[in-house]
């Protein structure tokens, strides 16, 4: 038989890892900022707004920039364990545009990328004259956050976030011509 001592712990217990579920999004995010800022980028731009994030950040070496968007689908408890921690997890890379003419011709595959066969699409930004590929994936944050430390596994973002960025950075070479 439990004492009252007891039962009142396996409740604290239970109220700690409801609340860890509502906020695990802000420890992925956190680690995936200092992951950005490790690989020599630096945080440009930043929005949240409940369980959307939008992150921008730029290489200081070649002016490259990436944008991260957010959304963190699991926020209750039993859904987070049956399901995972789940997100919406859109990650895009830009490169600056080296002439008008290129700006322009992305403009035109932008409103064909819908229809493409690829996944992902293109985007392009008029003011920054950046040229950006972007691809939506689903991913579990309990992939990349210890959820009884509630701590980021860095090298897993740090090689997750390189493999996409690199083949994005590859599409727009090859597809965009920046």
């Amino acid at each position: 038989m439990a004492t009252f001592e007891q039962l009142i712990k396996d409740s604290w217990k239970l109220v700690e890892k409801e609340h860890a579920a509502t906020y695990v999004d802000e420890v992925f995010i956190g680690g995936l900022v200092s992951t950005m800022l490790e690989s020599g980028h630096a945080l440009f731009d930043v929005s949240s707004t409940g369980d959307n994030h939008n992150m921008m950040f730029e290489n200081l070496g070649n002016q490259d920039r990436v944008i991260i968007q957010i959304r963190h689908e699991s926020n209750a408890l039993a859904e987070a364990k049956t399901l995972g921690h789940r997100m919406q997890f859109t990650c895009g890379y830009g490169m600056r545009a080296k002439t008008i003419g290129k700006l322009i011709s992305s403009s035109w595959r932008e409103s064909l990328s819908g229809a493409l066969d690829d996944i992902g699409s293109i985007m392009y930004d008029v003011q920054g004259n950046y040229l950006f590929a972007s691809m939506p994936l689903y991913i579990k944050a309990d992939d990349y956050v210890d959820m009884d430390t509630l701590t980021p596994d860095f090298e897993k973002m740090a090689g997750d976030i390189s493999a996409i960025t690199e083949k994005l950075k590859e599409f727009v070479e090859v597809n965009v011509g920046a």
